[in-house]
C-alpha cells in the first residue's frame, strides 16, 4: 500500500478533478490517499484574481470562504481519527459544487447536504465556524510551502518529500479506464530519477460554462486561467 498526500482546496476545480481521478484509481493500485488541507482563502483572502471578470472573482472568493469552513470540518474529523470520512465528505461536496451550468458559490445548505450524503451527523457543522481548527489548516498550508520549490499551488500530490505533480494536471473528468492509464504513466515517469515533477500550466476552467449575464445582454463564455 502506497501512502500519498494530496494537498487540495475544495474550492479549486482542478483539485476536484484530481480527487475524482485518484479516488477512482486508489483501490485498483493499492493507494492510500490522505487529504491535506490547503486554504486559498488563507493564502489570498479577497485579493482579485488576475485577468478574470468581476463576477468570476466574486464567485471564487465566496467559494474559498465556504471551502475554509469545510476544511475546518476536515480537521475536526482528522482529530477524531475519521480520516476516511474526509474522503466521503469531499466527494459529496464536490459532486454538488462542480456541476455543469452557470457557476454558483456553494452555500451552507450545500455543506449540510454533503454531510448527510457522507453519513455524518449534522453536529459536525459546528466545526465549520470553529476558528480553533485554523491553526491545523495553517500548519498544513506551511507543510505545502516547505514541499514547494516555488509558490505553492493546489492540487499537489506528494509521496513523502517527493512531489509527483503540482497544479492542474487534468482539464476534464476522465473515465475509470483512462484514469488507470494516466496513473500508470505517471508512476513510470516519477520512478525515473531524471524526470522533473509536473508543474502548473495555464489551462481553461474545467467542466463549467462560465456565463456572464451581469450586463443584462447576451450571455458570453469566459475562460478562467489558473
Amino acid at each position: 500500500m502506497k501512502t500519498l498526500d494530496l494537498y487540495a482546496d475544495p474550492a479549486c476545480p482542478w483539485s476536484w478533478l484530481a480527487v475524482r481521478w485518484l479516488t477512482a484509481v486508489a483501490p485498483s493500485r493499492e493507494l492510500q490517499l490522505t487529504f491535506r488541507s490547503y486554504s486559498l482563502w488563507m493564502r489570498d483572502g479577497d485579493r482579485p484574481l488576475d485577468g478574470v471578470p468581476e463576477f468570476v472573482r466574486m464567485i471564487a472568493v465566496a467559494a474559498s470562504k465556504q471551502s475554509l469552513r469545510l476544511l475546518r470540518i476536515f480537521e475536526a474529523l482528522r482529530a477524531a481519527d475519521q480520516e476516511r470520512a474526509i474522503e466521503r465528505l469531499y466527494l459529496a461536496w464536490g459532486g454538488r459544487v462542480f456541476v455543469p451550468g452557470p457557476p454558483q458559490a456553494p452555500t451552507t445548505a450545500v455543506l449540510e447536504e454533503a454531510l448527510a450524503a457522507a453519513g455524518l451527523a449534522p453536529s459536525w457543522l459546528d466545526a465549520a465556524d470553529d476558528h480553533r481548527w485554523d491553526a491545523s489548516i495553517e500548519a498544513s498550508n506551511a507543510r505545502l510551502v516547505a514541499l514547494s520549490d516555488s509558490a505553492p499551488v493546489v492540487p499537489t500530490l506528494a509521496n513523502g518529500p517527493s512531489v509527483l505533480f503540482r497544479g492542474a494536471v487534468l482539464s476534464a473528468p476522465v473515465t475509470p479506464e483512462h484514469g488507470l492509464e494516466l496513473w500508470d504513466a505517471l508512476t513510470i515517469l516519477t520512478a525515473d530519477p531524471t524526470f522533473v515533477a509536473l508543474s502548473p500550466a495555464q489551462v481553461a476552467m474545467p467542466a463549467f460554462d462560465l456565463v456572464d449575464n451581469s450586463d443584462g445582454g447576451t450571455a458570453k463564455s469566459v475562460k478562467l486561467m489558473q
